[in-house]
């Protein structure tokens, strides 16, 4: 079955075109969101029309904003007119006046998101109106186009009030602050007519002014609002009595040029609004409508207005050539984007929502950073974002993995959470202890799919330190951090701190004992990975004077010393009596997700077993042993996070999770949490060579598959990736946090590094794949250095694992290695053979 032909209940549809999806209905169970970002400006929408829009995400001002609870746009056009019969309604229909059912419904409603604009369309009193989005390339703006036509038999005069509640300011101010005491917008007109925005700083820091306008067109306009008082009268937002009188206050006349201020065209200290009034006597058939432009500006050096001439440089988008232009470009874009690389498999649905919204939604979580606009970027999180960013954009990885390394201490250690400013930024200090692995893993990655060693050269400072450091430095340190005396725990494990992964386990080591399974795993792999680097310098003439051989080989042999002992200790002390591991020793001394835990429970933990499947602690030997415990974790919408939940009789020692505070089926509390559940459990399967597993625990992940999270109990968009799958009253299975979640950038892993087992190394690229035994034939597309591959995964045999033979370009590859997790044998196809450009074949057989 493919995508289009899935069963969502009226609510919607996948269409034809990559990455699009269609609601059919405003009645939807909640927020279904589509993002549109630049990097220069993020929009989100829903189906009533922009959600929020902010700038240089996650880190500069917000545009406009929906409160919390407010349903409704903050920017949307009301429709007034004495034919109608059932009073006022807006270009997403709602909110509308005279009208008491809150799940009325228009005549006609679609509304269509594509990764190059969102289209609205609503039929209601004898109009219909289609309203376009769109962000332009490389442009901080938003450009919405309105199109009103008249679909009865009489002549129709109609009143179009457009109105925008900016907020333009940050969303993290202090509580004391108000953002309409740092705005002052003026009424203007220059060709077309406007809005001035000017924020000022509350902190008296010229740097952090920021400048906007918001253009429209001219013809047909009447009149205009700068006050949200005035606007909403006795009324609200969703109710103003400004379209019920069906007049603005202010008249077109009161319009000054630009930067020009007067008693009459200005507004500031108050709520502000940025209104229009439009009139149109439309003719039975006949089409009219505006186009609006919200955009930012660079400021003077004062940090006030442009000059006009900036100024009006946005008002381009007003005309309609140029939008049609830039949505080329735009689509074009993200044309490169999917065929970047692909897969094939027997399975249409599978291929296309791997193919299309995975990388669609891994390019917009990278600049949400997992959601919200608060100007941080979770540590951990970026790395694992930007690992599988890697293969599609490397240098965006690249620049993100920089600042992380500039905001570390000079201890190794580095912080939960780095504003997205960078290392002078307010940061998240709290004493978690896992970025570090997590950044080493996203340098080796980057290394083995651009080469660019020159990287590890370049010099950063510190969070704690101006005196700067190679990348190479860096990285040495953030190992060392795991390895010093001070922060291995008394059973030779990794201290905890204030966190692991599983970020409500947060009072495990706060006093300075406890220790964490899931981290020692993380830094066995972490030491494999950096090994590996450095036996590629010591062999190669990368090294470019970072260390001396000598020196190498002197961390290659500490590194392999202590990666035996962190794998004895975690068997010797971690693994219970029931053949599975604990994950948590606590400062009180007690082992938590145990065979017995404090409150009497039998509880299994994913991860800090996944990660030992991972790491390789578990391979050969244990491998049946933990897998069994899936049984126990296993629920209809996949495999929980741990089982049972805690809460019920308070667990000291733990964090929110064990205190009761965490409600049970909540979050990390025994969901089918989709990054530590499905993401780790299927990299683990892949090490022990689980193709059947691991590709239902994929499935598990995706959203679309109707028989594992149909769409009612789950209620999120089947386009939208989850956090997790909660198990709360009145909601079963219900999807938690759409795109707030590293199970976008696991998910494309999963398929290419995993499955299809696509694994470049530091000399050449491995192809090692974990598949079903029914796929008998799999095919991938991909970039590689200056050229191209084309995989083919060939399984005569109905194996889920092990390569018999590898050929490129029809010659066989007799290079082999072993990998140091799984400890297959596996063939290496060398940097000679793929070194040229266009498309090499690349042929395994299982």
């Amino acid at each position: 079955m493919s995508l289009e032909q899935l069963d969502l209940k009226g609510y919607g549809r996948f269409e034809k075109g990559k990455g699009a999806f269609s609601l059919d209905t405003l009645n939807l169970p909640m927020s279904w969101e589509y993002i549109f970002q630049n990097r220069k400006l993020l929009l989100k929408v829903d189906q009533h029309g922009p959600v929020y829009a902010q700038v240089e995400p996650p880190s500069d001002i917000v545009l406009f904003k929906r409160d919390p609870f407010q349903r409704y746009s903050s920017w949307l056009v009301w429709f007034s007119s004495p034919s109608f019969k059932k009073g006022s309604f807006t270009n997403f229909y709602r909110p509308l006046q005279g009208e008491s059912n809150p799940s009325a419904k228009p005549d006609k409603y679609k509304a269509t998101y594509t990764p190059e604009e969102a289209t609205y369309l609503i039929e209601n009193e004898g109009v219909r109106c289609v309203t376009k989005f769109f962000i332009p390339q490389d442009k901080a703006a938003i450009v919405m186009k309105v199109s009103i036509t008249n679909l009865g038999k009489k002549p129709l005069e109609l009143t179009a009030l457009p109105v925008v509640r900016p907020f333009f300011t940050s969303v993290m101010m202090a509580a004391w602050d108000k953002p309409e005491w740092y705005l002052k917008t003026a009424f203007c007109m220059e060709k077309q007519p406007g809005f001035s925005l000017q924020l000022l700083s509350p902190q008296c820091d010229i740097s952090k002014r920021r400048t906007g306008v918001f253009w429209s067109d001219k013809e047909n306009l009447t009149g205009a609002e700068l006050s949200y008082e005035k606007f909403v009268g006795q009324g609200t937002f969703d109710n103003p009595e400004s379209v019920r009188s069906g007049k603005l206050r202010l008249p077109v006349s009161i319009a000054r040029p630009w930067g020009t201020y007067t008693e009459e065209n200005t507004h500031t200290g108050y709520p502000h609004v940025n209104a229009l009034q439009y009139e149109y006597k439309l003719k039975p058939g006949e089409t009219s409508g505006f186009t609006q432009v919200f955009s930012m500006l660079s400021p003077n050096e004062q940090g006030l207005l442009p000059s006009a001439a900036e100024a009006r440089k946005p008002a381009e988008w007003l005309k309609d050539p140029a939008c049609q232009k830039e949505l080329k470009n735009i689509r074009d874009s993200y044309g490169k984007l999917f065929a970047s690389r692909s897969i094939t498999t027997t399975d249409k649905a599978f291929d296309r929502y791997v193919n299309e919204w995975l990388p669609l939604q891994l390019d917009w979580t990278c600049s949400l950073d997992r959601g919200w606009p608060s100007g941080m970027r979770g540590s951990r999180d970026s790395s694992s974002d930007f690992t599988a960013m890697v293969p599609l954009n490397p240098g965006w990885s690249a620049d993100t993995m920089l600042t992380l390394f500039s905001c570390q201490r000079t201890d190794g250690w580095i912080p939960r959470g780095i504003s997205a400013l960078g290392r002078t930024g307010k940061h998240d200090l709290r004493g978690h202890v896992d970025a570090g692995n997590c950044l080493i893993e996203l340098l080796y990655e980057y290394l083995c799919f651009t080469r660019d060693f020159n990287i590890l050269n370049k010099k950063l400072p510190w969070l704690d330190s101006d005196a700067k450091a190679t990348v190479f430095e860096h990285t040495l340190k953030a190992m060392d951090f795991y390895l010093q005396k001070k922060n291995i725990g008394e059973h030779g494990l990794c201290k905890i701190g204030e966190g692991d992964w599983l970020d409500c386990g947060n009072r495990a080591g706060v006093k300075g004992r406890g220790e964490s399974v899931t981290v020692t795993n993380q830094s066995i792999i972490a030491l494999v990975q950096l090994s590996e680097i450095l036996k590629h310098l010591k062999n190669t003439k990368k090294n470019n004077g970072l260390l001396y051989s000598s020196e190498i080989e002197k961390l290659i042999i500490v590194y392999a010393k202590k990666r035996e002992e962190f794998k004895k200790n975690i068997r010797k002390h971690a693994l219970n009596s029931e053949g599975y591991f604990n994950s948590v020793f606590n400062d009180e001394g007690v082992w938590l997700f145990s065979n017995k835990d404090p409150d009497g429970e039998r509880r299994v933990y994913g991860p800090s077993n996944w990660f030992s499947l991972i790491s390789g602690v578990a391979i050969p030997d244990l491998v049946d042993s933990l897998l069994k415990e899936l049984k126990v974790l296993k629920s209809k919408a996949g495999y929980r996070l741990c089982f049972p939940p805690m809460g019920k009789k308070p667990i000291s020692g733990l964090g929110r999770i064990g205190s009761g505070d965490l409600s049970a089926f909540r979050s990390e509390n025994a969901t089918a949490y989709n990054h530590g559940s499905h993401g780790f459990l299927a990299r683990g399967l892949a090490v022990a060579g689980k193709g059947d597993q691991l590709y239902e625990v994929i499935e598990y992940l995706l959203p679309y598959q109707q028989d594992k999270h149909p769409v009612e109990p789950t209620m999120t968009p089947p386009y939208g990736v989850v956090n997790c799958w909660q198990q709360l009253p009145g909601f079963p299975y219900r999807g938690g946090m759409v795109f707030l979640t590293g199970s976008i950038a696991y998910g494309l892993r999963m398929v290419y590094d995993w499955m299809f087992g696509i694994k470049p190394r530091l000399n050449g690229l491995v192809i090692d794949p974990c598949i079903p035994k029914t796929f008998k034939k799999l095919e991938s597309e991909f970039k590689w250095l200056d050229g191209r591959v084309h995989l083919t995964i060939r399984n005569p045999n109905k194996s889920e694992c092990n390569v018999k033979t590898m050929t490129v370009d029809g010659k066989q590859v007799s290079s082999t290695t072993i990998d140091p997790f799984s400890r297959r044998k596996l063939f290496a196809a060398p940097d000679a053979l793929l070194k040229t450009k266009g498309t090499h074949e690349i042929v395994v057989t299982l």
